[in-house]
């Protein structure tokens, strides 16, 4: 209706907005709503009111909507930023669900982004006041932002229950080999290899357009089972007719060998077992220990005097016979081989750190399922008793509220009989009060004529000692020097004062003058502190970055290869990780 209004009012020439309307109403039908009718009127001459700034919004979407979309953008756009409010959210969403769904999609993407209000404000500010548009257009839309994201969210809902719902088209099934297996022992013939399989795919095979029911398929495995079932039987009495021995049972002296053949092989390995266990752990684990006396010192220092002078005498043969190159390509065969080594043993450590971390990963990813198994069945639980406390306080609030609303009738019937008693009792106080009201104003006037007779005899009586004072008037001579003359010990003469004052404001004005000394001398010092605590940061910021640059330095050293300890401490680690993720997982 608003729309085909617009265009109408936009063909028509030389009449106002005002004027079309009291036209339009004029010539509506008399059962429609003035509610209705009120609000049409509103939103035509808003529409009319700020026409420039809701086209120039409108044309900013002119590229997704078309022109009769857009005429409805300015209509939603026009309605939420100056007529309704966020609560009316849900009917919103319905009428621009059943109008247009890509129009829906649009103005929910439009305003639900944060850049929107920016551009709004630009737009509004070559037509309104700063004050208008931050009260009346931003502050409607930002309260608004929230509500049309989760109309967003629920349009994206419907989007996804949409896609679920399309048909999916029905799947043939493959007929299996067993229903229509042919044996070709019987017929005497080789089967040949055929190039193209059994069963082909679904793109060679031929498919049947119609399904078989349940009941005919259960009925056809039926049959097959019983033929299947009869087969065996023959096949079985078969065998116990050409073979006699087969069907005859085991007799109690193979089972007793049996048993007697197991005993003996595990007394055996127990006997050897424990007799192996002895010897290990009769063999000693620590090294023997050696007493420091005086021959062994010297006996280890000869030792080591031999050994550096073998060192000597093999560097000395080295210098000397720098030109054999079988002993250079010796050592140079022999370092690569120890580089290889190392390298090897370095690689080999490294898988089994990475082995073991995996491990550690799945162990861990094992723990974690279980914890959140047990956590999830404890919610579940949880959620279990809070349904049932809630369902009980449900039914302990529906009694409350029945009983409250009983007690309610009950006061408010009370309630009706003491406003009429109050009533009639008002009444008659109202009648009293009126009555001594006017007793009390009779008085109140009398007392205020007496009260006047007597102010006016005495202002008389002060204006005639008044004339009596100017004629009898004699001049006053001051005299600062001189105290009141009260008696008082502690009177003073005005001279007096005005120099006690003047010694007060001097020593006011030092005292402030000290002070402002006293807080200058703080600030210098307060900046001196600072700025030593600058130098001292600076300082210690250096030291550190020197000796992190030292750390830096002394870790880009290479490290010695792994041991071969190592790398076996690394493979027990793993064979225990191993075991434990077994043990989770069994």
């Amino acid at each position: 209706m608003l729309r085909n209004m617009i265009i109408d009012y936009g063909a028509s020439t030389e009449v106002s907005p005002y004027e079309y309307m009291k036209t339009y109403i004029s010539k509506c039908p008399e059962n429609i709503e003035d509610a209705k009718l009120s609000w049409i009127a509103e939103a035509f001459l808003g529409i009319q009111k700020h026409g420039e700034f809701l086209k120039e919004i409108a044309s900013y979407m002119s590229e997704e909507l078309s022109d009769e979309e857009q005429d409805y953008f300015i209509i939603v756009f026009h309605a939420i930023t100056f007529q309704i409010t966020p609560t009316d959210m849900s009917y919103l969403y319905k009428c621009l669900f059943n109008l247009s769904k890509p129009l829906l999609s649009t103005f929910t993407n439009f305003l639900s982004n944060n850049e929107v209000l920016t551009y709004v404000s630009q737009v509004a500010q070559s037509t309104y006041d700063t004050n208008f548009i931050t009260n009346k257009i931003i502050s409607p839309l930002f309260s608004w932002q929230p509500y049309i994201s989760e109309m967003a969210h629920n349009y994206a809902e419907y989007l996804k229950k949409i896609e679920r719902r399309k048909i999916k088209p029905l799947t043939i099934p493959i007929q299996p080999n067993v229903l229509r297996r042919i044996n070709h022992s019987d017929l005497g013939l080789h089967r040949v290899p055929s190039p193209v399989p059994d069963t082909p795919p679904n793109s060679i095979q031929k498919k049947r357009h119609k399904m078989l029911p349940k009941s005919v398929i259960d009925k056809k495995l039926k049959n097959i089972h019983e033929k299947n079932q009869l087969k065996a039987t023959q096949l079985l009495h078969i065998v116990k007719t050409n073979n006699s021995n087969f069907a005859k049972g085991r007799s109690e002296n193979y089972y007793k060998k049996l048993s007697d053949i197991r005993n003996q092989m595990d007394n055996e390995y127990k006997r050897t077992g424990s007799n192996v266990g002895k010897r290990a752990f009769s063999l000693p684990n620590t090294a023997p220990v050696i007493k420091e006396t005086t021959a062994t010192v010297k006996r280890i220092n000869t030792r080591i005097q031999k050994s550096q002078s073998e060192e000597v005498k093999w560097l000395e043969d080295l210098i000397t016979n720098f030109r054999d190159i079988n002993k250079i390509e010796q050592m140079k065969d022999y370092d690569r081989q120890e580089k290889e080594r190392e390298r090897l043993l370095s690689i080999e450590k490294k898988h089994l750190m990475g082995q073991i971390s995996h491990e550690e990963a799945l162990i861990a990813k094992r723990k974690c399922k279980d914890e959140n198994k047990k956590k999830y069945e404890e919610f579940l639980r949880e959620k279990q008793n809070w349904d049932e406390q809630i369902e009980n306080w449900r039914k302990m609030e529906m009694e409350k509220n029945r009983k409250q609303v009983e007690k309610l009738s009950l006061l408010e019937l009370n309630l009706m009989e003491a406003k009429n008693n109050a009533t009639l009792k008002k009444k008659e106080t109202a009648d009293k009060v009126k009555r001594e009201n006017e007793e009390i104003l009779a008085q109140a006037m009398e007392a205020k004529e007496e009260e006047l007779e007597r102010r006016i005899r005495v202002i008389k009586e002060i204006k005639m000692l008044a004339e009596i004072a100017k004629k009898a008037k004699v001049p006053k001579i001051v005299d600062l020097t001189e105290t009141s003359g009260l008696g008082l010990l502690c009177e003073m003469s005005m001279a007096e004062l005005q120099e006690r004052l003047c010694n007060m404001k001097i020593c006011f004005c030092d005292e402030l003058e000290n002070k402002k000394k006293y807080i200058r001398m703080e600030n210098l010092a307060a900046k001196n502190k600072l700025k030593e605590t600058k130098e001292s940061i600076k300082s210690y910021m250096y030291e550190r970055e020197t000796i992190r640059k030292e750390k830096k330095s002394s870790n880009n050293i290479p490290l010695n290869s792994t041991t071969s300890k190592e790398i076996g401490e690394l493979k027990r680690i793993l064979d225990e990780k191993r075991k434990l993720r077994v043990q989770l997982t069994v």
